[in-house]
This record gives C-alpha cells, structure tokens and sequence, in this order.
C-alpha cells in the first residue's frame, strides 16, 4: 500500500515517538473504515499509547487526599436517565450533513426551561435559529480560565479560531444528553470527533450550541485538544464502557469531583479548570488540581477491599493499575463516568446498584493523590 511504503521510506528521518503517532492514526482511521454501517457508537478510550490516559502508573509515590473516604460515590448513568453524562456516537458516510450553529444562551435557556435539548415546538425553533449564528466567538471554552480572577484562556486556545461555517454529519438517532450541560460526542468518517457542549438538536438535524471543537481521538487527549470540559479534555476521554468492566479496563478512568475538593491550579493532563472556580456560590476550597490523578496506594492488596461485585474489582484493578483522573467540577460527591450509549451488558452501570455503590466508596476511601507537574494560575 502507497501509506505503508511512505511510512517504512521516512523512518530513517523521522522519530520514533511521530511514528508511533503515525501508525496508531492510521489504525484509527482503517478501524473506523472498516465499521459496521450502522454501528452507531464509538468506543472512547482510544488516544496515543503515551497517553496520560493509556499509561500505567507504577511505583510512583502517592500523596493522601483529605476527605475523600467521606464522600459519596456514584456512576453519571446512575442519575435522571444519564442527564449529565457524555454519548458517543459514530456518523458514517451515508448521514447527511447539517450545520452547527453558535447560540449564546444554549444552556441557560435549557437550564430555565424555556428550551429543550431536543423535540422544541416550532415557535422555539424560530427563537433558537434568531439569536444563533453560524460563527462561535474563539478556540477556548466559555466555561474554562487559567486564572481565578479573570477569564483567561490558555494561549493555545486563545489564538484559535472558533468554528466558523462548519458542516458536520449527523443523523436523527444521536442526541445529547439531556441535562444542561448538553453533552454530545460524535466521531466523523473522517476520524475526527465533534464535542459539543449545552447542544440543541433542532427537528431539520441541525445542530446549536454554546461551545464546540473538533478532537483528535489519536492524539494526547490532553487539554491542548480544547476539549468541551472545564479542564479542556476531551468530553469523552476515560469513560467506562460496559465490555471493558467485563474484560478488564486498560486506561484511567474519568471523574468529575466537587468544588470542596479543588483549587485553581492545573495539573497534566488538564489546561485550564472552571472560570467561575472562586466566584461561584460553591468555590473552589480544597487542594487538587483540575487534572489531579487518583490511585490505589501502591503495591496495594486488592483482597482487603472486600470488594462484592465483579464490575467494582475490575474498577479496583484499574485504580491501581491507571488510577483515575479529575477532568471537571462535579456535584456534592464524586463521579465516574460512563458511556451511556452502546450495548448494555452490565446493569449495574445503568441502574443505580447497591452492591456496586458499597464497592465504590470502598476503593475511594483509600485512594491517594500522584504527584504530577502543576501550574498556577
């Protein structure tokens, strides 16, 4: 193949790290050509092997987290049908193309009812197309700051362009979540992904929304991809998929975290942390940086967790092993996150699971923190 032999002439000149990188995109690209028509999601763990995400964590010395035995733990599926989570779809060739559209007052509208994330009547519609427009403002999130006390984003993202004109494919099956924050994840023949945050379907498959960027499921998966959360990654880095709990999870696992836990600082692999990290009414009033990873002690014996469920010991492995990673703000307790499309084989992922929830808070009650580098605000 013409690919093949370009790549084997450049690796006398070309590093070893881009080649890698070279390969492992190309593996992205011949798997998504090679999908089932209708396979309607993708899976959204992948990233470069170097990944924060993709890389074991080892002996490396961990650091005690004050408060984190006393918080509850739980699954965003668990909650109002999956309102907060992130679905992940896969467009094909055979979708049509719609626009998306920038709307100012996308999530704040759904969040006071006037809208709805989908299924608005036509008088709405009319409204939501009026105050949209076809160009987002910049290549940073709204919601994301390198500095507490103004709203500053990080150099890479400022001097980006926001979307402007943009064409996506899409079909009548993917919807965002419902909650306000409105998340969608959709994976392009291509082989880029469209994260869009507070996301309006509107009835003709257009698309509106307050922040979106396109993503590269190949990549780092860092914050430099100016992904739609407050820490930048991308939306669906690190989500639990129902086969992975069955077979064994090979990656860290996402988590939002609350506001008492936090500070306005930023640890790798986040570039930013919530704009409103010091004014909201909740602020931030702990020690972790947006980014911050949590582990299992190490050389920590898994049999002393007691652990009842096969899903909670494949997640304890996976804390040990990968840890997990803070990538946004949370509600009162800690959050994993899971895929919430897809086919479900584990129902304690999609229902609120007694058993599963006692394992949970018992790996999080010894979990510690891995240094990594940080950065002030």
């Amino acid at each position: 193949m013409p690919v093949v032999r370009i790549l084997l002439r450049a690796k006398v000149v070309t590093p070893p790290r881009i080649r890698l990188r070279i390969l492992w995109t190309l593996c992205l690209l011949f798997r998504a050509f090679l999908a089932p028509a209708h396979a309607g999601v993708f899976r959204a763990q992948d990233f470069a092997p170097t990944s924060s995400w993709n890389t074991r964590i080892g002996t490396t010395a961990r650091v005690a987290v004050d408060l984190l035995a006393k918080l509850d733990v739980g699954l965003d599926s668990w909650g109002a049908g999956g309102a907060w989570s992130v679905p992940c779809y896969r467009a094909m060739l055979t979708d049509a193309t719609h626009r998306l559209l920038y709307n100012p007052d996308a999530w704040r509208n759904v969040a006071g009812g006037r809208w709805r994330r989908w299924g608005n009547d036509t008088a709405t519609e009319i409204a939501i197309r009026a105050s949209s427009r076809s160009v987002f403002p910049s290549g940073g999130n709204p919601f994301s700051s390198i500095s507490a006390g103004a709203w500053r984003a990080p150099s890479f993202a400022a001097a980006a362009r926001g979307l402007a004109d943009a064409f996506f494919r899409l079909n009548a099956d993917m919807r965002p979540a419902a909650g306000a924050d409105g998340h969608m994840a959709v994976l392009q023949p291509d082989g880029r992904v469209l994260e869009t945050y507070a996301t309006i379907v509107l009835r003709n498959g257009d698309v509106v929304a307050l922040s979106a960027s396109v993503t590269d499921p190949g990549g780092m998966g860092d914050g430099r991809a100016r992904g739609q959360t407050a820490s930048m990654i991308p939306d669906y880095a690190g989500l639990l998929t129902d086969a992975e709990v069955i077979s064994g999870i090979e990656h860290a696992i996402a988590v939002t975290v609350p506001a008492s836990l936090l500070a306005p600082r930023i640890a790798y692999p986040a570039a930013a942390f919530d704009r409103d990290a010091l004014t909201n009414p909740e602020p931030y009033a702990g020690t972790l940086p947006m980014g911050a990873r949590l582990a299992l002690p190490a050389k920590f014996d898994l049999t002393a967790l007691r652990l009842q469920t096969a899903a909670g010991r494949t997640i304890a492995a996976a804390a040990a092993s990968y840890g997990f990673i803070v990538v946004d703000r949370g509600g009162e307790g800690v959050t994993l996150r899971v895929q919430p499309n897809g086919e479900r084989k584990v129902v304690a992922l999609h229902a609120w699971d007694g058993a599963l929830h006692a394992d949970l808070r018992a790996i999080f009650a010894h979990l510690e923190q891995v240094p990594v580098a940080t950065a002030a605000p």
